[in-house]
């Protein structure tokens, strides 16, 4: 594709979409200045502008997907976060239309292990992440709910996410380890 015709594709096909992005950032992340929505935007357009037309099969969804991620990255460069701006990047979620088997599996597998270290879990910190988490309740409610003060369900959840992450991060490592020793074995290098 000549560069004219990648113009005109992207004028046609992604930049219609940046109000719809726009908002939906807006809406999803409280907290996060109009200044960094715009280098969102810019950067998920230098993104898709160099992926090209040709490998994009839904450009709407991946301006989407794209703008998750910059906002993700963006959020792990920034020094303080507030917590509801970290709840909120968990509600980011975008269904990718061409999920094939071994996505699918692969989710499944991820929800097992969420399952598993949600166990792990001191019992109030698991019942306020879970009330965040699972029935997107607010800071404020968890606090109603559980009769505790704003600030020890904020505490609560921070280190439920601490652990959390620890976790799936020591089971990733671990699945890798294994795979490594099994491609070892059976590759005859022990």
């Amino acid at each position: 594709m000549d560069r004219g015709e990648h113009v005109r594709w992207f004028a046609r096909e992604v930049l219609p979409h940046e109000a719809d992005v726009r908002r939906w950032l807006l809406r999803r992340i409280r907290g996060l200045p109009d200044c960094h929505i715009d280098e969102i935007v810019q950067e998920a357009y230098a993104r898709l502008w160099a992926v090209g037309a040709e490998r994009i099969l839904n450009p709407r969804g991946y301006f989407f997907v794209t703008a998750r991620h910059v906002v993700g990255e963006v959020l792990r460069r920034s020094r303080v976060v507030s917590i509801e701006t970290m709840a909120d990047i968990e509600t980011l979620n975008i269904i990718d239309q061409d999920v094939g088997p071994e996505r699918r599996l692969s989710g499944r597998e991820e929800i097992e292990r969420m399952g598993r270290v949600l166990t792990t879990l001191p019992p109030k910190c698991r019942e306020a992440f879970e009330l965040r988490k699972f029935e997107e309740l607010s800071q404020r409610q968890i606090a109603q709910r559980m009769q505790v003060s704003e600030s020890t369900v904020e505490k609560h959840l921070v280190k439920a996410l601490r652990m959390v992450k620890q976790a799936m991060n020591d089971t990733t490592t671990a699945g890798q380890s294994l795979a490594g020793k099994a491609h070892e074995y059976r590759h005859g290098k022990q």
